[in-house]
């Protein structure tokens, strides 16, 4: 694999959990019905976001990582990369405890006088951000395996004076003259312009 498609493979990988996590907490996570005796039955439900609000804050890290791990290089993106395999082992984890863990206590505005009908149903989105938790750890897998084989950013964007720019003919000629010399004249070292 080119280390160009390196880099997007892993860039992919970056945004698709981004995107998976955020996604995850947004959809409801738990469902629980709750009988008041002067209201009845109450529906209530509870996102990801409530449950989990920790998953956000991942979500925002690994769309972030996609920007460094275009800038960073070397040391510093297997840093990154380290960083990412943790942060998506912790969402995992916190995501795996959640489909575990199902409580009464997730759910806000109950009316005090009511009592649980029966146990929270829980839905298939905690799945989803297992899933793009686990594609966080790979992404940052292939940032600390792949850290100097895919490209960094150009040279334009380097640190002034890293790569001198190769300077024109008709520039040296110029600079030749001002220096009193004679640029016409034939002899080793006295033609700014002939090829080196």
């Amino acid at each position: 694999m080119t280390p160009p498609r390196r880099l997007a493979v892993t860039l992919v990988a970056l945004a698709v959990a981004a995107l998976g996590l955020w996604v995850a907490t947004r959809l409801v996570w738990l469902r629980q019905t709750f009988q008041s005796p002067l209201r009845g039955e109450i529906g209530t439900q509870t996102t990801g976001a409530e449950v989990r609000p920790e998953l956000v804050a991942v979500a925002v890290l690994a769309l972030a990582a996609v920007a460094a791990l275009v800038a960073t290089g070397g040391w510093a993106r297997r840093l990154l990369g380290f960083v990412l395999v943790l942060a998506g082992a912790w969402a995992a984890w916190q995501s795996a405890s959640s489909l575990a863990n199902e409580s009464t206590g997730w759910f806000a505005y109950v009316p005090s006088d009511a009592v649980p009908a029966g146990p929270p149903v829980a839905t298939a989105a905690p799945l989803l951000a297992l899933g793009a938790s686990a594609v966080l750890v790979a992404a940052g897998v292939l940032t600390v395996w792949w850290a100097t084989a895919m490209p960094r950013m150009g040279a334009r964007y380097s640190a002034p004076g890293a790569a001198a720019r190769r300077r024109d003919r008709d520039t040296e000629w110029w600079e030749a003259l001002d220096a009193g010399e004679d640029p016409t004249q034939e002899g080793p070292g006295t033609d700014p312009g002939r090829p080196r």
